[in-house]
């Protein structure tokens, strides 16, 4: 089923989205400036979310502009859409030639950049023994690196960890083996296999709000409007330029972290402890890619969707991304959509973190890839959000 919309004013200040009509009176901003100051709609300012019924609907969007393009849905579970030619090919090339002046840098998780010798060990069936999956799943949460099975018997072998060669390690074997020396053998086996970490690819950050690039300024603009959500929120985003290389990858993970009233959001540069809280992701395909690079999503629409499987089962793309429920293939100038969040029921604001949008990028098999990763970035903090759009006013 195909059809048609128009996007006049996509400032959502009641409950539509862009599959309805847009009432005249919604504001063309969230905030606006008149004889008093700098005003907001604190009350009556919402996050949207676009809406789609089921999977291959296809409606035709026509932007202010006159730009016409296609929003296909591909998934309900997370909530993504897919849209052809959201970039020219002139705006992918000024990306990737920005990124290439900026200069790329190669890519680091969080975990990567720490120094790690206090972490979790999974005993994931609760026997206080682990076996070698709840080892792998071990190292893999600890240090963001991916061994094998294989690979974790010859590490027992190397570090004589696993004493009686039964294939299962107990508290007083594990005991023997100090985190320090754990992490030491990680980061060794993993610069002999750099495949084997979780992300192998170059980057470069571009922000919103420091940029004066009128291509930069432009793309804002229209994710704002094919998004409904304000220019405003969308310059407090970040968006990263991303180069994978033969073997590139990115295994399945979250783009946000759960809602936990312990810990802030992050904002840009925190020094905190906090979380990060990315309400939706963008993604941008600046190229062709002659094999591999699919950006998969492992449980998509899963309906026997089990936490614990995906940990042991179904992270590790570089090795089994062609069991993933949902592969989009990358095309120059395609955008994909994706929510990985809920709104909340009472404050309208960031909702919980839907456990479906773990997602992460295939292995490029011939050629290069190339993406864009657009973050729309919330708080907690409706109040305090608002606060920091002010500036833009």
């Amino acid at each position: 089923m195909t059809g048609r919309i128009s996007i006049g004013v996509l400032l959502c200040v009641c409950c539509y989205t862009i599959h309805y009509s847009i009432a005249d009176d919604i504001q063309d901003n969230a905030c606006y400036k008149d004889e008093n100051g700098i005003s907001c709609h604190k009350t009556t300012y919402k996050l949207t979310r676009l809406e789609s019924s089921f999977v291959g609907s296809i409606k035709e969007v026509v932007l202010t502009d006159g730009t016409e393009l296609e929003l296909k849905t591909l998934s309900l579970k997370p909530l993504i859409f897919e849209l052809p030619n959201f970039l020219s090919e002139e705006e992918c090339n000024h990306f990737r030639s920005l990124a290439h002046d900026i200069g790329l840098e190669p890519s680091q998780t969080l975990k990567e950049k720490t120094e790690n010798t206090n972490f979790n060990i999974l005993d994931l069936d609760g026997d206080r023994k682990l076996s070698v999956p709840e080892m792998r799943v071990t190292i893999e949460e600890a240090f963001d690196v991916y061994p094998h099975d294989e690979d974790i018997l010859e590490m027992y072998a190397e570090t004589g960890l696993d004493a009686n060669n039964d294939g299962f390690i107990t508290p007083n074997e594990l005991n023997k083996l100090k985190p320090s020396d754990l992490q030491r053998y990680v980061r060794s086996f993993v610069q002999n296999q750099p495949e084997k970490h979780a992300r192998l690819s170059n980057q470069v950050w571009l922000y919103p709000d420091n940029s004066t690039d009128s291509v930069f300024e432009r793309i804002q603009k229209r994710v704002s409007e094919i998004v409904a959500l304000p220019i405003e929120l969308v310059k407090l985003s970040d968006f990263q330029v991303v180069q994978y290389g033969i073997d590139g990858h990115y295994n399945a993970h979250y783009d946000s972290t759960p809602v936990d009233s312990k810990y802030p959001c992050c904002v840009r540069f925190d020094k905190r402890n906090c979380r990060i809280c990315r309400y939706m992701t963008i993604l941008f395909y600046l190229n062709d890619v002659q094999e591999g690079g699919e950006t998969a999503f492992p449980v998509a629409d899963d309906e026997m969707f089990n936490a614990t499987e995906v940990k042991l089962d179904k992270r590790n793309l570089f090795q089994k991304c062609d069991e993933a429920k949902l592969k989009v293939l990358p095309a120059k100038g395609k955008a994909v959509i994706w929510y990985n969040h809920f709104i909340d029921n009472t404050t309208q604001w960031l909702g919980q973190l839907d456990q479906y949008s773990i997602h992460g990028g295939c292995p490029v098999k011939k050629g290069k890839k190339w993406i864009g990763n657009f973050w729309i970035k919330v708080t907690d903090n409706k109040d305090e959000d608002i606060k920091r759009m002010e500036k833009f006013i």
